[in-house]
């Protein structure tokens, strides 16, 4: 974990290096995050689904998608990473083909009512993964409350999972985290 942080140091400042201990700054429907400076979201509503998109100099860093029909776990896909949280399990993905990595991570809710949300990035660089740990690190399930009056979007306030997320990205496929 040490190596994790100090790759992070030289290339973030202070606010970067652990977002998931920020406040939210960009809310969807269930969750929230706290984006990395520099980089811009976007959201659009093609259907009964919500796309945000993460950017960084017109990269895109990483989509999430909230909705009742996420895109499926590639079969040739392995687990590698599950938590679970308050009956919500999510579950990452991590595919290489060539120079490109593709991180897909799956949330789903113990309730039927509340959305899925399936997050993914594809990284080809150093650099790439690096700003894809750091904005996965910063995202969080929220609870929405809905009254006869009003509604609230609840969050927390740290990201329970955003630093075993973080590090997820970082860390190579055999284990061995990024120099």
């Amino acid at each position: 974990m040490m190596i994790f942080l100090l790759a992070l140091s030289f290339t973030a400042t202070a606010q970067d290096r652990d977002l998931w201990s920020y406040s939210c700054d960009h809310f969807l429907f269930g969750a929230c995050l706290r984006l990395p400076n520099g980089t811009s979201a976007g959201h659009v509503v093609p259907a009964d689904f919500s796309l945000h998109d993460i950017r960084r100099d017109g990269r895109e860093i990483l989509t999430i998608y909230e909705g009742d029909a996420p895109e499926r776990v590639p079969s040739s896909a392995s687990l590698e990473i599950e938590l679970i949280s308050n009956g919500y399990r999510l579950q990452g993905f991590r595919e290489t083909v060539g120079s490109t990595t593709r991180y897909n991570v799956y949330i789903k809710s113990p309730r039927k009512s509340d959305m899925s949300v399936h997050i993914s990035g594809e990284v080809g660089s150093e650099s790439e993964k690096v700003d894809l740990a750091r904005t996965i690190g910063g995202f969080r399930l929220c609870r929405f409350n809905v009254g006869r009056t009003e509604q609230a979007l609840v969050c927390p306030r740290r990201a329970e999972w955003g630093r075993q997320l973080a590090e997820w990205v970082i860390a190579d496929p055999r284990g061995e985290f990024a120099k």
